[in-house]
């Protein structure tokens, strides 16, 4: 499909590990009843990630874990888990044993960090995620007597949508449509036959792939902009002029025909041509090494947020009775997660458990007790006297 093709084209070389890396990606949240709570992140690292000293900051697409965070790795269906840094002997021999590059496919990293409180956890966690996530979290105890229900909600967006999409995605569709193309909900295809649901999706993956060539070429723009305008020979506007026209240029009828995976930088030229009456900002392109890099950069961080695709894990106090949009396993509520979820709004995880009050059930059996020795007491005291 080309909106996918689109994808991956801005995630560029990491994407060609997307679908690899998924199966193992996952968060797993503990909370406990005294309020005290982790986080464990687990993902197939690169040599760098799982060799690092532990005084090392690594780097996980985007997601910056400081030496804070515990590092320990197992090979990929192994449950012992060894301590970081792997060693490079032994990411040598892994490498002989599994006869290919990607041996980071074959091996589990975690990272984990204890908190005393859910405050503690949310500003460690936007320290991590700090340029991909913005996360906020809250937990509630409900104190009512015989039981006491804990109430998590947690809540993650983009952190900076306006940089990463400089285009607003509702000028090319709906927000029900925008939320249903990008997490399922709500459900437009309900009551359709085969044929009407094709004819929809076609007609929403045309609006999107629009959106998205349309927020590159605006981010090539912002390049000329920022970086490269004192380049341009007789410009045909000044920067100023330029940069106001960035959001027309993006808007463009030619912009929706352009296509991300082929002649990128000769398609952007024809339309500035076309638009200025100009090739003053032709020459600009001549390098496509360099403008590849530069546009890559810029974009890497939707990369980044493509990338995402972690199963998010929740362990609750006592028993769950209510695991909003999640999935209740045992005792844990599983979460479908994806960076791109986020696209069209802030995604939330609302758990609701229950822990009884053994206690609160002995006290009150004591005091029915009581007053029924009391009774007696008293009957017993008038047949006396």
């Amino acid at each position: 499909m080309k909106t996918n093709r689109i994808l991956f084209i801005v995630a560029a070389a990491i994407a060609l590990l997307t679908s690899c890396n998924n199966g193992h990606e996952r968060m797993l949240t503990i909370i406990n009843e005294d309020g005290t709570c982790s986080r464990e992140m687990t993902f197939h690292p690169d040599s760098f990630d799982v060799t690092s000293p532990l005084d090392t900051a690594i780097n996980v697409e985007g997601m910056i874990f400081h030496p804070d965070w515990e590092r320990t790795w197992s090979i990929k269906g192994d449950s012992v888990r060894h301590a970081c840094p792997m060693t490079k002997q032994q990411w040598d021999s892994l490498q002989n044993v599994f006869h290919d590059k990607f041996v980071g496919q074959h091996i589990v990293m975690y990272t984990k960090q204890e908190y005393q409180s859910i405050n503690d956890m949310c500003k460690s966690f936007n320290r991590v995620c700090q340029d991909v996530f913005k996360d906020t979290m809250s937990l509630e105890k409900r104190f009512k007597w015989f039981y006491t229900d804990y109430v998590y909600k947690e809540t993650l967006s983009i952190a900076v949508i306006n940089q990463a999409f400089l285009i607003p995605l509702e000028r090319f569709v709906s927000a029900d449509t925008a939320s249903y193309w990008f997490t399922g909900e709500p459900n437009l295809a309900e009551g359709l036959t085969g044929a009407e649901q094709k004819e929809m999706l076609d007609d929403i993956e045309s609006k999107i792939s629009h959106w998205l060539t349309a927020c590159t070429m605006a981010h090539a723009c912002q390049i000329i902009a920022n970086e490269q305008y004192d380049e341009v020979k007789n410009p045909p506007v000044s920067k100023e002029q330029f940069e106001a026209l960035i959001d027309s240029i993006a808007m463009l009828p030619a912009v929706a025909d352009m296509d991300l995976l082929f002649n990128t930088k000769e398609q952007a030229c024809k339309i500035l041509e076309d638009f200025f009456h100009s090739d003053a900002y032709t020459p600009l392109f001549k390098d496509e090494n360099v403008w590849n890099y530069r546009l890559e950069d810029n974009n890497k961080y939707i990369s980044f947020l493509l990338m995402m695709k972690p199963t998010l894990d929740y362990v609750m106090p006592g028993k769950v009775i209510d695991a909003g949009n999640g999935v209740v396993d045992g005792n844990v509520v599983h979460y479908k997660f994806s960076g791109e979820r986020l696209i069209p709004h802030p995604y939330d995880v609302a758990i609701t458990s229950r822990v009884t009050n053994v206690w609160a059930f002995v006290v009150t059996a004591l005091v029915i007790l009581l007053a029924i020795g009391c009774l007696f007491y008293r009957r017993i005291r008038k047949l006396i006297f």
